[in-house]
């Protein structure tokens, strides 16, 4: 997968997790530096320090999720991952730890289940998750999840996921 595909199919996630959230009564609003930085965004990953505050705008969550019935919010980062034993780097897992240790992390992936979720203060770091041990069901996190939703997005998601490239693989970087 090129850079461009793993970009067009890691938004295409976000966007089904969005949808989910949405379609089961969870008001989403972005958050990360991809929207709140665009601006600089360019710069931070070329040239900028690698200081603490590039790190934490850098790690920032992707989408920001208010659960009005019980007046609650999450912060939401969302990786799409197309291996059976995703991954996520050991310094992305360290900034994640360090500056939203509260906040959720979910997966998308063809594998299985499809959508998986955990806390960031659940997880160890390390090379390899195991979606059945490491994660839980998406609705296990978002309870408001309405199942029907999950199968339908499910088959969406792996349609899309699974969509053959023309590149070769290169890891992806976000």
């Amino acid at each position: 997968m090129n850079f461009h595909d793993s970009i067009l199919k890691g938004g295409a996630a976000k966007e089904i997790v969005k949808v989910i959230l949405e379609k089961s009564g969870y008001l989403v609003y972005p958050y990360g530096y991809e929207c709140t930085f665009s601006d600089v965004r360019n710069k931070l990953r070329k040239s900028a320090k690698n200081s603490r505050t590039v790190r934490r705008i850098k790690s920032s969550p992707d989408i920001r999720v208010y659960d009005d019935k019980n007046n609650d919010v999450f912060l939401v980062e969302i990786k799409m991952r197309t291996s059976k034993k995703p991954w996520i780097k050991h310094n992305q897992m360290k900034s994640y730890k360090e500056f939203w240790n509260d906040s959720i992390l979910v997966l998308v992936t063809p594998q299985d289940y499809c959508f998986y979720a955990q806390r960031i203060c659940e997880l160890e770091s390390k090379d390899e998750y195991d979606l059945s041990t490491d994660f839980l069901k998406f609705e296990e996190i978002f309870l408001r999840t309405n199942p029907n939703d999950i199968v339908h997005f499910k088959n969406e998601a792996k349609k899309f996921i699974e969509r053959p490239s023309k590149a070769s693989k290169i890891p992806i970087n976000s």
